[in-house]
C-alpha cells in the first residue's frame, strides 16, 4: 500500500487554533482526494492530521499530497498577517506492508511496518514538505521521469527508534 501521513502539529498550539487547524486540514483533504474512489482509499483520523492507505495507484499519494500542500500554503498566505508561519502541514509518502484490521470500536485501522515507516519519515520534514521514502520514490519515479524531478536527495536519516531511512 502507498502510504501518506499528513500532521498539523496542532497539539503544540490553544484549543481554538487545534480546531481551526483540524478544520482547515479536513476541508483541504476532503478537496483533495475527491477523484480518489472510496474503494482505493482509506483514511484515518490521526488527531492532529491523518493516515491516509492508498489502494490503487502509487500516483494517488503523490497528487493527493501536492493539492493538499498547495491548498493549505495558499490558506496561510491568505491568512492575517499574525498567523503563525509553521501552520503548514507536514507530510510523508512511503510504500510498505499494511495490514487492514478493527480497531475497538469495530472501525477500519491500518497497522503495519508501512505505516510505521510513513511516520517516521513524516516526522523528518519540514513545515510545508512532503518527504517520500526510498521505496515509493523508486516506484513513482520509474513511472514518469517528471516524476523523479520533483524530488531532491537529502540522505539518509535516523529515527528515534534508531531505524535508518532514505
Amino acid at each position: 500500500a502507498y502510504l501518506a501521513k499528513i500532521t498539523t502539529e496542532a497539539q503544540k498550539k490553544p484549543v481554538t487554533e487545534q480546531i481551526r487547524l483540524k478544520t482547515s486540514l479536513t476541508n483541504n483533504l476532503s478537496e483533495a482526494i475527491k477523484d480518489i474512489p472510496v474503494n482505493d482509499r482509506i483514511i484515518l483520523d490521526t488527531g492532529d492530521g491523518a493516515a491516509i492507505s492508498f489502494l490503487g495507484d502509487p500516483e494517488d499519494a503523490l497528487f493527493v499530497t501536492l493539492s493538499l500542500r498547495e491548498a493549505m500554503m495558499r490558506e496561510a498566505a491568505e491568512a492575517e498577517a499574525d498567523a503563525p508561519p509553521d501552520d503548514n502541514v507536514r507530510m510523508g509518502i512511503n510504500l510498505g506492508p499494511v495490514k487492514l484490521v478493527k480497531d475497538i470500536n469495530g472501525h477500519p485501522n491500518i497497522i503495519g511496518d508501512g505505516i510505521n515507516v510513513a511516520q517516521r519519515i513524516m516526522s523528518f520534514a519540514r513545515p510545508g514538505q512532503i518527504v517520500v521514502s526510498r521505496s515509493y520514490y523508486d516506484v513513482v519515479s520509474n513511472l514518469a521521469s517528471e516524476y523523479a524531478k520533483l524530488f531532491t536527495y537529502e540522505g539518509s536519516r535516523t529515527d528515534k527508534h534508531v531505524r535508518e531511512h532514505e
